[in-house]
């Protein structure tokens, strides 16, 4: 047996729509797929989840897989926790230019989680002296933002555009 590669990231959703328009409009993601699985189809049986009735949208862009997930019954949360709880994950986008993307997303109303509303230098680590950001989704969820000073250690540089 052999893992081969990570297929995708996903999370749960309140309003696939809202978070379709959040992704695509402020971080450039395309939808590739989106369908309604109904109860007692795959989604009850593979997630263990008896009447699990979802909405599966799937997102790429900047050669990762993104999967949201409506689940219209049953309902769960319409909030995420917040990141320090077990359980709790976040996507991460590397920009050029922080400063200029967070005036941006405060213009669209963008909830800025980062203390100070602002960027913050990265202080150890592999992109010490960076600056990281901290937004919420449309549903809670946290998407961190980094502006990277140097390529990240063993990964390939990143794209600049999403291709």
């Amino acid at each position: 047996m052999t893992i081969l590669a990570i297929h995708h990231f996903g999370i749960a959703c309140a309003d696939a729509d809202r978070s379709i328009a959040f992704y695509r409009d402020r971080f450039g993601m395309e939808v590739v797929a989106d369908r309604e699985i109904e109860a007692g189809g795959f989604v009850e049986k593979i997630t263990g989840t008896p009447g699990a009735h979802v909405r599966i949208v799937h997102l790429s862009g900047y050669g990762i897989n993104f999967e949201l997930l409506e689940y219209k019954a049953p309902r769960g949360d319409r909030r995420a926790r917040h990141v320090n709880h077990a359980g709790s994950a976040h996507l991460c986008f590397i920009t050029d230019d922080l400063d200029s993307l967070c005036e941006d997303l405060k213009a669209n109303d963008v909830t800025i989680r980062s203390m100070g509303a602002g960027p913050i230098t990265t202080v150890g680590g592999p992109n010490d002296g960076g600056k990281g950001l901290y937004v919420e989704d449309p549903d809670g969820n946290a998407v961190e933002i980094i502006q990277l000073v140097r390529p990240w250690p063993g990964a390939s540089a990143p794209a600049q555009t999403n291709t």
